[in-house]
């Protein structure tokens, strides 16, 4: 009866999966010109391992703007990082309130939580969100949830260049690098997407405690991005080319 009870489950994941639109484009769908690249990182900020404010010092030096897509339960247990995000001129994305997956969520579950984490965010900045841009958590979202953040004004922020770093530990730090670096020369640019942090900052702690040097352990993406960033400079590769709202249609 367990085993009889998995596999209807598992149906039941794909059918939902399936049935689900994915934050994934490619460079030209985006219409972002070859050789030219943005940076985006999800989930945060981060105060762990110093992770969000060294980061944001690796983007400082090489004169880096890049997009944040900020989840609100973070935000408010990180203020003056969030605001130091904003202050030093990068872009701040909607990524929820809370470390639940958007394609796990009724559509009433989706709006209340659209709605918390642009409240949580809007709070700490001190003004509203504009223009209001919209990443879901997970990266995948279902026609219903479209309609819920486009009806609340947000143009969804998509992505081109993934190595999934979120599940990754330090150990594999430079696998990540080699992936991402091989994907930006296979597409010819595009949007990178790192996580500064993985999820809620409530479940971090606990996972941490159970493994300290695990994969919520984020302290190793800003050294991981300043490789990325040397290693497409010497390529030729230009970082923060023309706006990317305005690249990739994000502003009217």
């Amino acid at each position: 009866m367990k085993k009889r009870t998995f596999r209807f489950e598992l149906v039941i994941l794909g059918f939902l999966l399936a049935s689900c639109q994915s934050i994934n484009r490619n460079r030209a769908e985006l219409g972002i010109s070859q050789s030219i690249v943005y940076f985006s990182f999800d989930d945060g900020p981060n105060a762990h391992g110093d992770t969000t404010a060294r980061l944001l010092d690796v983007l400082k030096k090489y004169r880096i703007h890049a997009l944040f897509s900020l989840l609100g339960e973070n935000v408010e247990h990180n203020p003056d990082l969030a605001r130091r995000i904003y202050h030093e001129g990068h872009y701040i994305v909607n990524h929820g309130y809370s470390g639940k997956l958007a394609w796990k969520m009724n559509e009433e579950e989706f709006k209340d939580n659209l709605a918390k984490g642009e409240a949580a965010i809007s709070a700490v900045m001190g003004h509203e969100l504009y223009p209001r841009l919209y990443r879901p958590h997970g990266g995948l979202y279902s026609a219903g949830q479209e309609k819920v953040f486009r009806e609340a004004g947000y143009m969804l922020v998509p992505v081109n260049i993934r190595a999934y770093d979120a599940v990754v530990s330090v150990k594999n730090r430079h696998k990540v690098v080699r992936k991402i670096i091989g994907k930006i020369e296979k597409q010819s640019g595009g949007i990178i997407l790192f996580h500064d942090m993985r999820g809620s900052f409530y479940n971090m702690e606990r996972e941490l405690e159970k493994n300290p040097q695990g994969a919520f352990n984020r302290s190793w993406i800003p050294e991981a991005v300043e490789e990325v960033i040397i290693i497409l400079l010497e390529k030729g590769y230009i970082i923060n080319g023309p706006d990317i709202l305005s690249t990739i249609g994000l502003v009217h």
